[in-house]
């Protein structure tokens, strides 16, 4: 449990009496309660709208209405103190030894942390692979030649005091009969959101799997392809060669993103984008039609 006792322990400052199971942004669930941070007020009606958020990291000054069973915790900097309390959290986290199932199949060269990893049965691990704490590798699994799994990602906050480079706090989960191909590279998530490779869905070569993505069966990610922050894939997607997504979107099911395609939007379910930045597919071949007339 996250309460007033680690915030002083931590910063060696007084704070109002809490007690939270979590960190969170302000969509995070927890049935514990969640402590968050605010730095700009057009998420305060988010804040207010999460009856799971128990205490936030608030500004100075900030004169805010907030619903009353929300414990607030004034500070000068509220990004600098959330994402240092993420960090001190996550270098102190306890693990346990690593598990390998029997039948696991690691080539020598592959390189496996001692702690905080699971490989199931009948799992394949190619030459020079690395797995990080916080790895869950389920049975039948086969992790291709130099994949990366459970790297911490590209999250750097800039802060009144600097930038504060963010540990990952939370874990990977490669679910059955899933497929991390060649030098792809796999991050962790959060506390508040893992990152997932669902069951049975393939993952290219050179591939970038970005922390908190989360994918649902059966998807396919073709080589070269970026799938950025907190980005759900549903059932059955397909992501082309060099198809690029932007952070926090949903691909629905059975969507189609074509090669080299940059998608900044929502993609509906069963429907197919094309373009940079992407459109559905059919209006895509009509301007293109009519631009070479």
């Amino acid at each position: 449990m996250i309460t007033q006792d680690v915030i002083q322990e931590v910063f060696k400052v007084h704070v109002p009496t809490f007690s939270v199971g979590s960190l969170g942004v302000a969509d995070t669930k927890s049935e514990l309660g969640v402590l968050t941070f605010l730095s700009d007020v057009k998420y305060l009606d988010h804040v207010n709208g999460n009856g799971d958020i128990k205490a936030i990291f608030l500004e100075q000054g900030q004169d805010l209405i907030l619903r009353e069973d929300i414990v607030a915790i004034y500070v000068d900097d509220p990004k600098w103190y959330f994402f240092s309390l993420l960090n001190y959290l996550a270098r102190n986290r306890k693990r346990e030894k690593t598990k390998v199932a029997s039948s696991a199949v690691i080539h020598p060269s592959a390189v496996i942390s001692d702690v905080g990893v699971v490989i199931g049965e009948g799992v394949v691990v190619e030459p020079n692979v690395t797995v990080y704490p916080d790895v869950i590798i389920e049975n039948d699994v086969i992790i291709r030649a130099g994949a990366v799994l459970g790297v911490d990602g590209f999250e750097h906050k800039r802060t009144s005091r600097g930038i504060v480079s963010v540990a990952h706090d939370g874990c990977v989960l490669i679910k059955r009969a899933a497929e991390i191909g060649v030098n792809s590279n796999i991050v962790k998530g959060f506390s508040y959101r893992d990152t997932i490779v669902g069951e049975e869905t393939k993952i290219d070569a050179l591939v970038h799997y970005a922390h908190g993505v989360q994918s649902g069966y059966g998807c396919m990610v073709v080589a070269c392809a970026m799938v950025a922050g907190h980005v759900t894939l549903g059932n059955n997607v397909w992501v082309g060669p060099n198809a690029s997504i932007a952070n926090r979107l949903t691909i629905g099911d059975d969507a189609f993103i074509t090669f080299g395609s940059v998608v900044v939007k929502d993609v509906p379910a069963g429907h197919k984008v094309t373009g940079n930045f992407a459109i559905p597919h059919d209006r895509f071949i009509q301007n293109l039609k009519a631009s070479i007339k």
